[in-house]
């Protein structure tokens, strides 16, 4: 996108065989150093955020960070840009609106040259099996209202959580978006290294007719080629 680089949630800063590159799953500041790069990070969770991006904003100034509010433990950079859920911002021609999570942090909306991007974080419908009915209902009411508010937006790619930990409910989330927002392309995500719940996806597909294209996932690092 017009030689920016958009990268969400990164977090395991190793690469998949000894190549640091970027498909095999590892970012290297000294091979972008003539490209935007743009780190977005939802929450704290060790799963989506890895404290070096502030050793790489200090390396590289064509690097920015957009950072959750929940997160403070950082000495502030003109680069460093902090983001409160419920608002919007516009940083270097970037459009951005944030969404309140139904864990921690914030959901991204991203909006440049004419392409519409979604990243989730952690808003998701958290229904798991042994909660009260209480929090399983509560989770649910906040995931469809941020939907709800999202829904707006006519979306291109969308990252959205499938977490094969809840089991028969791990693609409550992303049923609902499919069928509440208007959005190109999905890739599924937050499930470690458990591609098992590709499987689960695949039958959904094959069973339903679908407006989104899925895109299942084998490997960290694979590349998707994608026209908007």
């Amino acid at each position: 996108m017009n030689n920016k680089l958009l990268i969400f949630d990164y977090f395991v800063n190793q690469a998949a065989n000894n190549e640091t590159v970027l498909y095999n799953g590892k970012f290297s500041p000294e091979c972008f150093k003539d490209t935007d790069v743009y780190f977005f990070v939802s929450h704290r969770h060790y799963d989506h955020y890895n404290p070096i991006i502030f050793r790489w904003v200090e390396q590289n100034p064509n690097i920015r960070l957009i950072i959750s509010s929940d997160i403070a433990d950082y000495t502030p950079h003109p680069n460093i840009h902090r983001a409160e859920p419920e608002n919007e911002y516009v940083i270097d021609g970037l459009y951005i609106e944030t969404f309140t999570s139904t864990d921690e942090g914030t959901a991204f909306l991203v909006k440049t040259d004419g392409v519409c991007l979604f990243h989730a974080g952690d808003l998701h419908w958290w229904h798991w099996e042994g909660e009260p009915d209480s929090f399983n209902r509560q989770m649910e009411k906040q995931f469809k209202e941020q939907i709800r508010k999202l829904a707006r937006h006519k979306i291109d790619i969308a990252f959205i959580v499938a977490d094969p930990r809840q089991e028969n409910f791990s693609l409550l989330g992303l049923e609902w978006f499919v069928n509440e927002v208007d959005c190109a392309h999905i890739f599924p995500m937050h499930f470690s290294d458990d591609y098992s719940i590709m499987d689960r996806i695949r039958k959904f597909m094959e069973t339903n007719r679908l407006k989104s294209e899925i895109h299942l996932i084998n490997r960290r690092g694979q590349c998707f080629n994608i026209e908007i």
